[in-house]
Formats: C-alpha cells, structure tokens, sequence
C-alpha cells in the first residue's frame, strides 16, 4: 500500500460518520472527566496537607461520593455515545440514549438481581460501555430504515409525536435483538479475558507491570478507563512489589514510566508547544498543562483526541514503552539510586523523581525520559496537525449547524401553532398561484468566477417571476409554495426552461455550466431523477443540481442513489445554503458530493471577529474533506479579498456581477474573459 492511499484510508476513517459520532459522544463528556478530576485532586490535596483526617465523617463521605462518580462512569459514557450516534445517523438522540442505558444497563451485566435486590457492578459493565450503545445506535437506525413508511398514516399529528411513535417496533426489537447475540459476545469476552489474565506464578513483576501497562493503553485509547477497568477485572496486588531492588512496581511505573500521565503527556504538551500558533493541539496541549502536572490524562485523551485515533496510537505506545525499558535497565545497573517510598500517583513529574531517588539523578532520568517523549510525540503531532485537524471546526459545527434536539421537542407547540394558521395560509396559497398564472417565470443567471483562473465557471439559474406591471421580482411565493407541498410543477418548470436555454446556448456556440436549484424532495424522486438524466444526455457535465442538506435526512438510501445515478449521467449534485439550520458533519462525511456552497449569511456576520473566525474553521473543514467550495454573496471587494485569503475556488455575488437576464450572459462572459 502506498503513502498517499495509506494516507486516503486514514482520512477517510477518522472523517466516518461513526467515528465523528464517538469523538463528539467523547468530547462532550470532557466536564464530567474534568470536574471528577477536580474533586480526587482536592480530596487527595486536603488529606496530605492534614485538612481532612482519613477518620473524618467528611473524608468517609467525599469518598464515597468520589466512589460512586467512577462508578457510574460507564453509564454516563453509554448515555453519551448512544445520544451522538443516533443523533448523526438521524434519529433522535434522546431516544438513542435512552436506548443506550437499557442495553448497557440490563445486557452488559452492569445492574445485576441477587434474588432479593438489584446492585451494580462496574466490574462486568465496563468492558461494555463502549461496545453495547455503539450496538444498539446501529441497529436502531438500521431498522428505523427498514421500517415501512408509515408518514401517511401520521399527517393529522405533529411530526414530533409521528416520529416517537413510528420509533417504537424498532427500539423494542433492538433492545430485545440483544438476548440473541449477546451470549456470544459474553463467551467471546470471557475468552479473551482468559488470554489476558496475568499468569502471577509463571511471570516476573517486570513482566506482569509491562502488560499491565500495555493493556490499560489499549484500554485507554477505545475510550474505556484503563487504569479503572483493570483493577476491576483483574489482581493487581503484585503492583506493591518490589520490581527492582526495593522499589515498588507501582512507584515505579508512576514514577519513571507514565511522565505526564498515561500515555506519556508531558512529552506531548511540550511538543505541541512547537507547533504553530492557533493550532488546536497547541491550544489543548495549554489547558490541559495544569492537570497534566498532576498526571490527570482524560482532556488530552477525548479533546485532542488519542483515544480511537490511528495517527497518534503509534506514539501513544512507544513512549511508555521506551520509558519502561530505559528506566529498567538504568535502575538495575545502579545509574539511579531509589527507594522504597511509596507516593501518591498525583505527585508531579521531577517532584516524584527526586522523592523517590532521593537526589538529582532520579530527576535528571525523568529530564531525560521526558526529552525522548517530546522528539516521539512531535512528528506524529505536527502530521496531525496539519492533514485532519477538525476538531475544533467540530465542537464549532456541532453548536451551530446541527438540528439540536430542542428544536425537535419544539414540533409539538409548532403544530399546534400551524392548525391555527392553516386557514389563512390557503388564503395565501390562492392569491400566490394567482399571481403566478398572469405573470410570467423566467430563469435569470448569475455568474460564478473562478479565483484560480479568473473565469467564468458557471451561472447560477435563479427564478424570477416577471409581473403583469413589467416589474421582475424574486421568487418571493416559494415559501407559501414549499409550506402547502405545491412546488412540483416549478420545478418541472426550471427543469425544462434549464434545457431550453442550454439549446439556445448551445445553437449560439456557448456551452456553459448552469446549476438549478430544485425542491429537496426531488432527490427522493427516482423517476423524476431518470427523466433529468434522460432530458439533460445531450448536455454532459453542463448541468449541476444544487440540493439542501434536509433532502438527505428524510430517505438517506433513495437520495445517495439518485446523486450516483446523477453522477452516472454526468449531472453533479451540489449542497447549497450549507450552514443555513441542517448541515450536519456525519452527513457531510458520507454524502458522496464534492462541490458545497456557503450560505450568504455566513458571510454577512464575517463583520465580526467571531463570525469571521467560524468561516475559517468552515472552509479550513470543507477543505480537509477535499471539498470545492463556491462562497455565496460576495459583495464587497473587501469580502473577496477575505475569501481570496481563504483560497476558495469560485465567487458567486454582485461584487462581479447581479443575475443577468438569458440574452445577457453570452456577451458577459466575451466581456469578463477580455
């Protein structure tokens, strides 16, 4: 396998729809992991500064408190993946929690009935947080999408309520489908339980602490607490053991190994600290210093991210690794003098060092560990940095662009809303297609300007209604026309008026690139998808449909057919408004489209520093994804030169030119290429 389709395959995994769900289900999870960190640091902090006895009622009870938060740490996890999941394949994200809990809860042995009461064991559960709500996600929208489409049958109720109860033979075949594969999943797991179990009688204590080590990174990096998870489900006693001489396992693997955390982090931080300014792994690699002193892991973990993340796994690895077979055979060789001290796994890196050497030359090992981490973790850090951050563009979009669920539960009162308003809305719908009947539609065409080549790539068709009076206004009824499901026979209108003015084009020896702007349930049309491709044969690559992002939420499998049956005509589709109230990253990464066309409203709030800093994170993503991009509404020259600077392929707006009527855009395009 080559670089670059190494490299392709990379990108095109961490741009999955899936993985872009369980790096959102993660990141959100970020307070609970910060704040949980928080309250060990102070719990631990009050007891060494003798704050708080360990025979204090208040001790007895923070811990416990503090117990029950890593305790309930799996099901917080499945709460979260199960909503994100859902919520980017298109479900509800609420339902798909919900869903995620009572697998995770009942299937993954976490709640288990001793014949008398019901009590958790985080000790079976973990293994499952992860595994089960990603499941049940899945299967949940699998049967969602085969489920006959019963919408017909639901149009006298809010969408909101319809779609809670067309949901409901899908959620509970899902969450019983779990009885008949999980046995399988439980064997599995006890297997490869069987396999990893440390072997105490046939091992060393070196041995026994590097597979430990090995295996709570795996751990780590599938987003499960490892260092939790293995003192459930295994003994580790022999951690108190002396490994070298008389120094403790456990001391010295928190000691010479784990510099910074799990995952060697203090290494990463400094190296992040060479890359350039404003870069996202610079900016976590500062807010998580502060944590990272006191060896707490999880922001670097789930905000940079390592955990899932092929590129950095590598590193993640080899740093311990390197550190465990240095520190070693240093130690053994007498280099370092040590002790038995036994410290906290909070004490921070070089402080520890020289504890437990009780001199500089435990520091100055560290000093050198920690070196060798930065020159491993740089490389792979700066490749990360420069070919798939979007992590940020990610928590930006997720804010701004994707339908929330507060919008959803608003169905219901808006439904309510639209009966009362139902009456007046005919009388509106009568006086439109009134008006329309005595004017006449016309197609204008505005151009769209390569910044590359400084040509005309295409026009735009925008319709127009031309009135009685002469005036030519906007399509000002479309609105009325999309609220009462009338708007078939326009665009049957711009489909056929399109191919008429590509045969006046082309009898004139002009071949243009035209776009048309169609209603989106059009794409869920596949007969009327066939009479385009048939209509437009005679113009291959002449045409390109520009589509909104809702087309794709409602029959995902009939429109991702429609727009290869397009591109087998040579018809290429384009998503347009993009971040206008649907665009959403996990249909980003799956929609099989290259060209996507930013809303004019982003541009418009380009006046301020943070609307223009969320339109570089949009263009510096669609650019990462390998997206061309057509920036919308330019205006002003002092608009272009802002697009210009973002390297944007095509300009459409009245900073070159307004729409032009058909007998206009021939001589426009012999004057603009003079």
């Amino acid at each position: 396998m080559s670089f670059k389709t190494a490299k392709r395959s990379i990108k095109a995994v961490l741009h999955s729809r899936f993985l872009l769900s369980l790096r959102e289900a993660f990141i959100a999870l970020i307070p609970y992991f910060v704040s949980s960190a928080i309250a060990i640091l102070l719990l631990n902090s009050a007891v060494k500064f003798n704050i708080v006895a360990q025979t204090d009622h208040a001790y007895s009870v923070i811990l416990a408190s503090a117990s029950l938060v890593l305790s309930l740490f799996p099901v917080i996890v499945s709460i979260s993946i199960g909503f994100f999941i859902s919520k980017n394949f298109g479900q509800s994200g609420v339902v798909g929690a919900m869903l995620a809990l009572l697998c995770f809860s009942l299937h993954g042995q976490y709640i288990n009935f001793d014949g008398e009461s019901f009590r958790l064991d985080p000790t079976g559960g973990t293994p499952y947080a992860v595994i089960i709500p990603c499941l049940s996600s899945l299967i949940l929208n699998l049967l969602v999408n085969l489920h006959p489409n019963l919408d017909k049958h639901f149009h006298h109720i809010s969408r909101f309520l319809s779609e809670k109860l067309l949901i409901i033979l899908p959620f509970t075949l899902t969450f019983f489908s779990f009885y008949t594969f999980m046995p399988v999943i439980n064997f599995t797991g006890d297997l490869i339980a069987s396999w990893i179990t440390p072997d105490i009688s046939q091992s060393t204590i070196a041995e026994l602490t590097f597979e430990r080590m090995l295996f709570i990174h795996g751990l780590w990096f599938l987003g499960i607490h490892g260092d939790n998870t293995f003192n459930m489900v295994f003994d580790a006693n022999y951690l108190m053991q002396p490994i070298i001489g008389n120094l403790p396992a456990k001391t010295f693997y928190d000691t010479f190994v784990l510099i910074g955390g799990t995952g060697c982090f203090a290494g990463l931080i400094i190296a992040a600290l060479f890359l350039k300014s404003g870069s996202h792994e610079k900016n976590i690699a500062k807010l998580s210093m502060p944590f990272t002193v006191f060896n707490f892991c999880e922001i670097i973990l789930f905000a940079l991210p390592i955990f899932l993340n092929p590129i950095m796994l590598i590193p993640f690895v080899m740093a311990p690794t390197i550190n465990f077979v240095i520190s070693y055979t240093v130690i053994d060789y007498g280099l370092v003098n040590v002790s038995n001290e036994t410290i906290s796994w909070m004490t921070p890196t070089l402080v520890n060092g020289f504890i437990v050497s009780q001199g500089l030359s435990g520091l100055l090992l560290q000093l050198f560990l920690l070196c060798l981490n930065t020159l491993v973790y740089y490389p792979f850090l700066k490749w990360h940095s420069e070919q798939i951050n979007f992590d940020k563009a990610i928590s930006k979009l997720s804010d701004q662009l994707n339908i929330s669920e507060q919008i959803r539960n608003k169905g219901e009162s808006d439904f309510i809303a639209h009966q009362i308003d139902l009456d007046k809305a005919n009388k509106t719908l009568k006086e439109v297609l009134t008006e329309i009947s005595k004017g006449r539609l016309l197609l204008y065409y505005q151009p769209q300007i390569c910044q590359f080549s400084k040509t005309v790539s295409g026009f735009e068709a925008l319709l127009r209604l031309e009135k009685q009076s002469g005036d030519i206004v906007g399509p000002y009824f479309l609105d009325t026309l999309i609220k009462h499901d009338e708007t078939e026979i326009i665009d049957m209108w711009v489909i056929e008026q399109a191919h008429r003015d590509l045969l006046y084009f082309n009898s004139k020896g002009f071949k243009p690139v035209i776009s048309i702007n169609v209603n989106p349930k059009v794409m869920t049309n596949s007969l009327l998808v066939e009479y385009i491709c048939e209509v437009f044969k005679d113009f291959p690559s002449q045409l390109k449909i520009e589509i909104v992002e809702s087309s794709y939420l409602t029959d995902k499998k009939t429109v991702l057919k429609n727009i290869k049956s397009l591109q087998n005509a040579k018809i290429h589709t384009v998503i347009d408004d993009f971040g206008t109230g649907y665009s959403s990253l996990a249909m980003l990464s799956e929609l099989p489209i290259k060209y996507i066309k930013l809303d004019k409203s982003l541009l418009d709030d380009t006046g301020t520093v943070k609307g223009k800093e969320f339109y570089q994170h949009v263009v510096e993503l669609l650019h990462k994804m390998d997206k061309s991009i057509v920036a919308e509404g330019v205006e002003t020259h002092e608009q272009l030169a802002f697009i210009n600077g973002l390297k944007i392929e095509v300009v459409q707006g009245w900073v070159y030119q307004k729409a032009l009527a058909k007998k206009d855009v021939i001589n426009f395009e012999k004057r603009f290429e003079k």
